[in-house]
């Protein structure tokens, strides 16, 4: 949603302009993204869509967004746009009447969007119920780290070769086991929403 005030000077929209362009940059690096955007111009020289030639304008077509939004919203004018940078995904816009003594008449855009469903994966994940932690312990002491070290042509070869010994007495020490995903987990609740949820509503 975006909103210029009535009479605006040229500074103001060329913030409002540059401000979008940074937050648009951002979201449109997932080149699967969607973005809607109401924004009520008040641009009082837009009388018709071949008209809309302001510099905010220019910008969200370079974004590759689409204005909808071709008939006048306030007396003759143009002021509430609709766009999107997926018009394919329009199924319907217009504009409505006014509501009650509002000087601005509604927008609409119905959009359709179909919903993927991705299948989840299994996945390993350490049981750490049934590690040998005592033994663990006794291998990580006995593990011969200066000699490791002291082989090591370099710093980061030195690290490589602590984490490949870690990750090894890990393994022979803890198993693994597999976790199956529900089937009722929704498309957008990820992981890590699950775990922020799990932290506010711990379960009794």
């Amino acid at each position: 949603m975006g909103y210029l005030p009535p009479n605006s000077n040229s500074l103001l929209k060329q913030k409002f302009t540059d401000s979008l362009s940074i937050v648009l940059a951002s979201l449109l690096v997932d080149s699967d993204c969607c973005v809607l955007i109401i924004v009520d111009f008040n641009d009082h020289s837009v009388f018709k869509p071949i008209q809309l030639q302001s510099n905010l304008f220019r910008t969200l077509s370079a974004f590759g967004f689409h204005q909808f939004i071709d008939t006048a919203t306030r007396g003759r004018v143009i002021l509430d746009w609709a766009l999107t940078n997926v018009p394919s995904a329009v199924l319907s816009h217009g504009v409505l009447d006014p509501i009650n003594n509002l000087d601005h008449n509604p927008v609409f855009i119905e959009l359709n969007f179909s919903q993927h469903h991705v299948v989840s994966k299994p996945f390993f994940v350490w049981d750490y119920n049934n590690g040998d932690f005592l033994g663990l312990n006794n291998a990580l002491h006995v593990a011969p780290w200066e000699i490791i070290i002291m082989n090591s042509p370099n710093v980061n070869s030195a690290l490589s070769n602590i984490k490949n010994v870690t990750n090894q007495t890990l393994q022979a020490c803890i198993p693994t086991k597999i976790v199956y995903p529900s089937n009722k987990s929704k498309p957008l609740f990820t992981r890590e929403l699950r775990l922020l949820s799990r932290k506010m509503w711990p379960h009794p």
